[in-house]
């Protein structure tokens, strides 16, 4: 049961592993973006789904449950989705201006018989521009913590590693562990 759990644990890992960078090629930064916030957004919501419901509830056991085996779905769902809604293609299919969303929201112009509903939510919409852009800005500024928590990260393994060979040389491991 445990080695079923496991593969099947990274295999999920590595289908998250390998779709991030799969939206950003296939894609463009716009499409791996939306992708990663979406997925983030899921997960903050399963997040606070776990968090904010009892542990010996029923109902939060079935709608975890529910959510867990869902996330099979969605993953690939939230990809197909914004690979079709924000892929550099799609753009070229919709003769919108090339550049990206910054050169679309500062230096572009827009048609003048747009809605407001269009404006706002339509493509290229304003609701898009700063979601996508604010997550943007968010990954870009928090680079140099998320560099200082891999260094930190890789220590720990450092020592962790050196543990377990001091262990292995010098403890009851004897040289068994060397064949």
């Amino acid at each position: 049961m445990w080695i079923t759990r496991a593969l099947l644990s990274a295999l999920f890992l590595f289908g998250i592993v390998f779709t991030i960078p799969l939206a950003f090629d296939v894609g463009g930064r716009t499409c791996g973006l939306a992708f990663s916030l979406a997925l983030s957004c899921f997960y903050f919501f399963y997040s606070a789904l776990r968090l904010s419901t009892p542990d010996d509830s029923r109902l939060r056991w079935i709608l975890v449950k529910f959510v867990a085996v869902l996330q099979w779905i969605i993953i690939p769902f939230l990809l197909i989705w914004s690979l079709n809604k924000f892929s550099v293609d799609s753009d070229n299919f919709n003769n919108s201006s090339n550049g990206g969303w910054v050169a679309k929201t500062f230096g572009a112009e827009r048609p003048e018989n747009l809605s407001l509903r269009e404006y706002i939510f339509g493509k290229d919409g304003l609701a898009e521009t700063v979601t996508i852009g604010a997550w943007d800005k968010m990954l870009r500024w928090s680079t140099p913590v998320f560099q200082l928590s891999e260094g930190f990260c890789s220590l720990l393994v450092i020592q962790a590693a050196g543990q377990i060979t001091r262990y292995l040389v010098n403890g009851e491991g004897g040289d068994g562990w060397m064949v």
